[in-house]
């Protein structure tokens, strides 16, 4: 997926393409890019506890859905899935489709999985 930020950078790197004025313009958006990543927000900080609670469960390698991951937590299954979607893309944990269509995909980590940093 293209993120905001790489293609602004590219923009900018364009000089033969883009005049000086419209780089700057990129440039300082990349810049208000920077500046909004760079403190974590309070959801941010929270759901860090919530993924480490999540690593836990799986770590026995137990396939689980969000719903089964959910109900020994306690948080609200949108909210598991939301932060599984994450983990799987930071590479944590692993997806793996339901047996046939209309199944929810199953979620499974190991016991070597990092937790994240708080």
């Amino acid at each position: 997926m293209t993120k905001k930020r790489d293609v602004l950078t590219k923009v900018v790197s364009l000089v033969d393409v883009f005049t000086d004025e419209e780089r700057e313009v990129a440039q300082k958006m990349i810049d208000q890019l920077d500046k909004k990543s760079s403190k974590p927000t309070k959801t941010q900080l929270e759901n860090v506890k919530i993924k480490n609670d999540i690593l836990a469960i799986l770590a026995d390698g137990r396939a689980r859905t969000a719903r089964e991951v959910a109900d020994i937590d306690g948080y609200t299954t949108a909210k598991v899935s939301a932060l599984l979607r994450q983990m799987v893309l930071d590479g944590k944990v692993v997806k793996v489709a339901g047996e046939k269509s209309k199944d929810a995909p199953k979620y499974f980590g190991d016991e070597n999985s990092t937790p994240y940093e708080e």
